[in-house]
C-alpha cells in the first residue's frame, strides 16, 4: 500500500509540474512579446521611421542627434497615404552643445499623438501654450535647480519653463528640453554648423511616429521600407553601420532581440518545450502505472476470480486515474497562479539602440552608458487559454495512460496470477 501511494503521489507531481510548465512557459513567452511592444506606447505609435545622415564635423552649437538626417514634408505625405495608418506624428530631436552644457532638445507638435504623451507626463505646472514655453525632463530640472517659470537658454534663446515632466526611463527617445516643434525648426535651420552637415528646411523633421493596428504591422512596414527606400542612398555608412541616406524603421520586432532578463524564452523554444514536456509526463505516468499493476495482479487476480469483468476493473482504475488527473491539475493550476503572480514583480529592461535617441557617447566616462535602458514589470498574466490547453492535454494523458493499463488487465488470468502469486 505504501509503495502504491508513492506512486500515486509521483503521477499527481508529474502533473502538477506539467500544468505549471505548460501555463507558465506559454504565458512568458507571450509576455516577451508584450515586453517589446512597451516602449511604443508611450509614444502613441507602434513604427518609428529616422533617415540615416552624415556626422557633424564639428559638435557646437545645435546639430541634429545621433547621425540623423532631416526628412522633408514630402517624404511625410508617403508616409501618411500608406493603407494601414492610422496617424502619424512628427519630431525633431537635436543636440545642443551650449558652452556651460549638453542638453538634449526635442521639438514637439503639442497636438499630436506623440506631444499628447509627453503632456501627460507632467508632474508639476501646465502644457506650453506658446512658442516661448517649454517643458523640462525632472532629472535635467533636478540637476541643474529649474522649476516651473524659470528661464531655459537653448542656444542662446531663451525659453519660460510652464512644466516639469518625469520621462527619464519610460520615453524610447529621451530629451531633457521639449520646445514647440516650429521653435526647434527654427533653431535647426539657424544653425550653421547643422547646415554645413545636412542641407535643413525650416519644415523639416528628424523622427515620424507612424499608429498602425498590430494586425497590420508587418504590412504596413514592408509598404514602409518599399516607398523610403527607393533612391536615398548617398554612399557611405553612420558610425553604426547604417547606410547614409538610408532610413530606420523600427517596430517592437525590432526591439524583441534587445529584452534583457533571464526568464527571456524564445517561441521556438517554448514550442520545443511544450512538446516534450508532455511526453515526458506520459513516460513517467505510464511506466509508474505499469508498475502499480504489476503489484496489484494478485488483487486484480482475486477480483477476477469471485465474478468482475474487465470492465468492472477497468472503470476502477479509471476513477484512479481520474482522480489523479483532477488533484493534479487542480493544483498545478493554483501553483501557476502563484508562480506567475510572482513573475509579475520582477522587472525586465529593454535596451533600445543607441542610434534612436542616444547619448553623445564622447561625453560619458563609460560609452557604453550612452544608449537607452527601459525597465518594466513583466508584462504577464494568468491565461485561460493555457489553462484549458493543459487540462486538454493532463486529460489526454490520463486517458492514453487508462487505455494502456485496460489492454493489460484484459491479458491477465485469474487463474495463472494466482497460481504464481
Amino acid at each position: 500500500m505504501r509503495k502504491r501511494r508513492s506512486k500515486y503521489a509521483l503521477n499527481v507531481s508529474v502533473i502538477i509540474l506539467l500544468v505549471i510548465l505548460l501555463i507558465t512557459l506559454n504565458s512568458l513567452s507571450l509576455a516577451y512579446k508584450d515586453v517589446a511592444g512597451l516602449p511604443f506606447k508611450s509614444i502613441n505609435s507602434t513604427i518609428i521611421v529616422q533617415r540615416n545622415g552624415n556626422v557633424p564635423e564639428n559638435m557646437t552649437g545645435v546639430v541634429l542627434s545621433c547621425s540623423s538626417a532631416p526628412i522633408g514634408a514630402d517624404y511625410l505625405s508617403k508616409v501618411k497615404g500608406v493603407d494601414g495608418v492610422k496617424d502619424i506624428s512628427d519630431g525633431l530631436l537635436l543636440w545642443v552643445f551650449d558652452h556651460d552644457n549638453f542638453k538634449r532638445v526635442f521639438g514637439v507638435n503639442w497636438n499630436d499623438g506623440f506631444g499628447r504623451g509627453i503632456v501627460s507626463e507632467i508632474s508639476v505646472g501646465s502644457a506650453p501654450q506658446t512658442s516661448s514655453e517649454v517643458l523640462v525632463d525632472k532629472a535635467y530640472a533636478d540637476h541643474y535647480d529649474l522649476g516651473v517659470n524659470r528661464q531655459v537658454s537653448v542656444s542662446g534663446v531663451d525659453f519660460r519653463i510652464s512644466g516639469i515632466i518625469e520621462s527619464s526611463g519610460k520615453n524610447v527617445i529621451p530629451s531633457d528640453v521639449y520646445v514647440p516643434l516650429t521653435s526647434a525648426q527654427t533653431l535647426a535651420y539657424n544653425s550653421r554648423n547643422l547646415q554645413a552637415t545636412e542641407r535643413f528646411s525650416e519644415t523639416d523633421v528628424n523622427v515620424v511616429f507612424v499608429d498602425v493596428d498590430q494586425v497590420n504591422l508587418k504590412q504596413v512596414s514592408q509598404k514602409l521600407n518599399n516607398i523610403l527606400s527607393v533612391g536615398q542612398s548617398t554612399g557611405g555608412n553612420t558610425p553604426t553601420g547604417q547606410v547614409i541616406g538610408s532610413y530606420s524603421i523600427y517596430t517592437p520586432t525590432s526591439f524583441e532581440n534587445q529584452i534583457s532578463s533571464v526568464f527571456k524564452l524564445s517561441d521556438q523554444l517554448t514550442l520545443i518545450l511544450s512538446l516534450i514536456v508532455p511526453i515526458g509526463a506520459i513516460l513517467i505516468i505510464a511506466n509508474s502505472s505499469s508498475h502499480t499493476l504489476l503489484e496489484r495482479r494478485r488483487e486484480f487476480g482475486i477480483m477476477k476470480a469471485v465474478g468482475f469483468r474487465n470492465r468492472d476493473i477497468q472503470q476502477v482504475v479509471f476513477s484512479e486515474t481520474l482522480l489523479q488527473v483532477l488533484i493534479g491539475y487542480v493544483a498545478g493550476l493554483i501553483l501557476s497562479f502563484i508562480v506567475i503572480a510572482l513573475l509579475a514583480r520582477t522587472t525586465v529592461s529593454v535596451n533600445v539602440p543607441w542610434e534612436v535617441g542616444g547619448y553623445p557617447h564622447f561625453l560619458l566616462p563609460n560609452p557604453n552608458l550612452a544608449g537607452t535602458v527601459l525597465t518594466y514589470l513583466l508584462p504577464i498574466s494568468f491565461q485561460v487559454t493555457y489553462a484549458l490547453l493543459s487540462g486538454a492535454i493532463v486529460v489526454a494523458i490520463g486517458l492514453l495512460t487508462t487505455m494502456i493499463l485496460a489492454r493489460r488487465i484484459n491479458g491477465l488470468k485469474a487463474m495463472e496470477v494466482l497460481r504464481y502469486e
